[in-house]
């Protein structure tokens, strides 16, 4: 049967919720003054968990890191402006001139130089080549026995650069980078789903100390009544003094298991605060949960889902282009490359400013380097064949490891199948064994069976209840381990999504 509140919990994270609740446990007082435990069901803490624990904010800001990068990525496929120059330098030393009849003299001279140049660059996707737009003006001054200032000027300078037969890297950034965020993404719902079959595990593990702390308190009490019984009994000849000193044995070993059961419990809480990201001081209580999920899971949709969904695929994905990327690369490298380069602009010198932007002369240059290895003792063929041979590695290891996906997705299908029948035996086991201590218990009293086959009774209705939370333990963990796998909520028939936001 479902719920719908319980639906609609699990669809968004109910952060208004989750703040009023933090703010009631901080705040809980009886009206004496004491702290009151808050008890908290297992939604409740996965949402608290969601919103406040120290995991979930490392896993939001490993997204945001990667939505900045992705993001640095897209500014490399837009035009970039840049002014570059340098302040005004001064120079004053001796320096060689070189005279008409071939010597060399020395002459004590005075200048400072200063320019500016303001230039656009696009990179060109398609073909690695690079675009670029600049302007520029400088600036020179020789200072004599009368200064001179010779301006120069280029006031627009086209230029393109086109590599030829060489590794485009950009192109290959174009096909991994958003790959990359997509896989961040399904990471960050993945940590998300993690996070809550770890609070899962640990909400149960806190529920299992807490239930040996109240079976253990339990077992002092009844076992101090059976010791006075079993006193009254010897005192008057009932019963002999073994069954006498067994009685107390119970009793001193139930104390014992009392004390022990106390500090893990203690440490388990302790345990789960960290990792809800409460205050270590924080009132907070489990209770055994009243809604356990009822629903079928078919193998082939989970099959579906769970490629679709996780990032294991996307990772496959991954794996296989930087695979051919390192290929591509190790083959570019290994052959003919070269570079063409061409600038067409304006340029003008005068003493005047004014005069520095009249009639501007053509300035252009085209050229051409290439590299053409010729003998490198086999160093670029062995290259490509690692790098060849990488790849076809890459695609063994990825069906191994599909394979190996699905198996562990099936797998938990079908034990998730098994498990709801064993919370209902477990949950009846728990009841038929609390009723045989009970008869047990009236019966030793009235002296119909002896203390072993009542400790047996006892003993049995303790593994019993325990079984009983571990069987739901088991249930609710197969249950987060199939969204985490699958990013699917059966239960709904919905996507699994988080917004970080």
């Amino acid at each position: 049967m479902k719920n719908p509140d319980r639906i609609k919990s699990r669809l968004l994270i109910p952060c208004l919720f989750t703040l009023l609740l933090l703010s009631h446990i901080a705040t809980a007082q009886t009206t004496t003054g004491e702290t009151e435990p808050v008890a908290l069901s297992l939604q409740e803490t996965i949402e608290i968990a969601i919103a406040s624990s120290p995991l979930s904010r490392s896993s939001r800001y490993a997204l945001i890191a990667s939505e900045w990068r992705y993001q640095s990525f897209r500014a490399d496929l837009l035009p970039g402006l840049s002014l570059e120059g340098n302040a005004p330098n001064y120079r004053r030393a001796f320096r060689e001139n070189f005279n008409p009849d071939g010597s060399t003299s020395l002459i004590y001279n005075q200048q400072s130089n200063a320019s500016t140049r303001l230039t656009v660059n696009q990179s060109i996707m398609p073909t690695g080549g690079t675009l670029s737009l600049s302007s520029g003006i400088s600036r020179l001054g020789i200072f004599a026995d009368e200064n001179t200032y010779l301006w120069s000027s280029t006031p627009l300078v086209v230029g393109y650069s086109q590599p030829l037969f060489q590794f485009n890297n950009l192109k290959w950034r174009n096909r991994i980078e958003p790959l990359q965020l997509q896989i961040a993404q399904k990471r960050y719902t993945e940590s998300m789903e993690e996070l809550s079959l770890t609070v899962t595990q640990r909400y149960f593990d806190v529920l299992l100390s807490k239930i040996n702390l109240d079976i253990a308190e339990f077992n002092v009490a009844v076992n101090d009544s059976i010791y006075n019984i079993s006193q009254g009994r010897y005192n008057v000849g009932n019963i002999a003094e073994n069954d006498l000193l067994q009685s107390e044995l119970q009793l001193r070993n139930a104390e014992s298991s009392l004390t022990q059961a106390r500090i893990n419990y203690n440490q388990q809480l302790n345990s789960f605060r960290l990792l809800l990201g409460l205050d270590p001081e924080a009132p907070v209580d489990v209770k055994v949960p009243e809604y356990v999920p009822d629903f079928h899971v078919e193998e082939r949709l989970a099959l579906e889902m769970a490629r679709r969904n996780n990032s294991t695929s996307l990772n496959f994905d991954m794996q296989t282009l930087q695979a051919e990327r390192e290929l591509d690369m190790a083959v570019k490298q290994s052959s003919f490359s070269a570079t063409i380069q061409a600038n067409y602009g304006l340029n003008q010198t005068s003493e005047n400013f004014n005069d520095l932007y009249n009639s501007p002369l053509n300035q252009q240059f085209v050229t051409l380097n290439f590299q053409i290895p010729i003998f490198n003792w086999g160093k670029q063929r062995a290259e490509v064949n690692f790098a060849r041979n990488t790849r076809r590695q890459v695609a063994d290891d990825i069906a191994y490891e599909q394979a190996q996906f699905d198996l562990q997705v099936s797998n938990i299908v079908a034990e998730f199948m098994q498990l709801r029948e064993q919370v209902m035996l477990a949950q009846l086991s728990d009841g038929i064994a609390d009723r045989r201590y009970q008869v047990a218990r009236n019966r030793y009293r009235i002296g119909q069976i002896d203390i072993t086959n009542l400790f047996i009774a006892q003993n049995e209705r303790d593994a019993a209840q325990r079984n009983y939370i571990q069987a739901i333990r088991n249930y609710w963990i197969s249950v987060y381990n199939l969204r985490r796998l699958t990013l699917y909520d059966f239960e709904n028939s919905v996507m699994i999504s988080h917004d970080y936001r």
